[in-house]
């Protein structure tokens, strides 16, 4: 286990997510608006604990490097497209069954679907992009090489 790896990934992608869940959410609401406040059950944003919010895309990539971490020997092809299989991989495993568990089994407006299923379509995929890069350039030293052009 490359746990400097893991730890890189989980908090870039961690940053990649939580804007990408933003952006997301903005557009998606500029489409089907909606304000997730009224909906029913979310916690307030003066309450303390709704700022664990944003410590999810962090916990959820740290989870997921340590899965790359382990799948990346049998992923197919270069940097760019086994960032993308991964990317559809957390896709498939992760935003799907998220998605129709809440469909199920809540009433939310649809851009908040919307707004998850954008989330994830391209933050899982740029999320396994970072990883094919930081696993296949040896990690920061890596990033900052093909950052510099060398």
């Amino acid at each position: 286990m490359q746990v400097r790896k893991i730890i890189l990934a989980g908090a870039f992608g961690g940053f990649i997510l939580l804007v990408v869940t933003m952006v997301s959410g903005a557009v998606a609401g500029a489409i089907l608006p909606y304000n997730i406040f009224d909906i029913p059950g979310m916690r307030s944003m003066t309450d303390p604990v709704a700022a664990l919010f944003f410590s999810y895309p962090f916990v959820l990539t740290v989870a997921a490097a340590i899965l790359y971490d382990i799948i990346d020997p049998v992923l197919p092809g270069k940097t760019v497209r086994k960032g993308i299989m991964y990317g559809l991989l957390l896709v498939l495993i992760i935003t799907i069954p998220n998605q129709f568990v809440i469909w199920s089994s809540m009433y939310y407006p649809a851009g908040f679907y919307l707004s998850n299923i954008f989330s994830g379509l391209v933050g899982f995929p740029l999320f396994g992009i970072l990883c094919a890069r930081i696993w296949g350039q040896g990690g920061l030293q890596g990033l900052k090489r093909e950052a510099a052009g060398i």
